[in-house]
């Protein structure tokens, strides 16, 4: 398929970029109406949980999963990415899938403004919208959120206040995809 390559051609297929939320929503209805399958593999909880998950996805709900080791938490979660698009275009190069016709990073921003829609953009699929950390006792904020690179910031000669300094930890870089955060199982069980 030959998808546009530019914020141009992207504007002018009349793409629309939507919340994650919507995206996923708008997904789920589809199968729905297909008769798809949702969670592919769970068993045991197509009057439980599935149903309860799906009005959470068509109530736009933030979705928090608990229960004991074994319940399948954890496949279900890293079945979510299904109901993403194939692929959304993003600005060319961004470390945090910047929407091409409102980026927010320093270095997209600035794309922008120096060359207007003549951007180049690139097509990033599902699978590259997740992401998922387990939750250890030495994780970051850092880890997390970022932190200032100093290598980055001596390379490029930038002050360490500089947004440009930043390396974007697993939050940031999964922007407009879904990201997780599993538990450690409690060793006393």
């Amino acid at each position: 398929m030959n998808r546009p390559a530019t914020i141009a051609a992207l504007r002018q297929s009349g793409y629309k970029v939507l919340p994650v939320k919507e995206e996923v929503r708008n997904n789920l209805i589809a199968k729905l109406e297909k008769n798809e399958p949702l969670f592919q593999g769970i068993v045991g909880y197509e009057k439980t949980v599935i149903p309860a998950i799906v009005n959470a996805i068509l109530a736009r709900h933030d979705i928090l999963l608990l229960g004991l080791r074994g319940q399948a938490k954890s496949r279900l979660v890293r079945l979510f990415p299904t109901l993403l698009d194939d692929v959304i275009p993003i600005i060319k190069g961004c470390e945090i899938n910047d929407n091409p016709f409102k980026p927010v990073c320093k270095r997209c921003v600035d794309l922008v403004s120096e060359n207007g829609d003549d951007v180049e953009i690139e097509w990033i699929p599902r699978e590259a919208r997740f992401s998922e950390k387990l939750a250890t006792p030495d994780v970051t904020i850092a880890d997390l959120i970022g932190d200032i690179d100093p290598i980055k910031a001596a390379t490029q000669k930038l002050h360490y206040s500089h947004e440009g300094a930043i390396h974007f930890g697993i939050i940031p870089r999964t922007n407009r995809g879904i990201f997780a955060i599993n538990e450690l199982p409690d060793p006393h069980v």
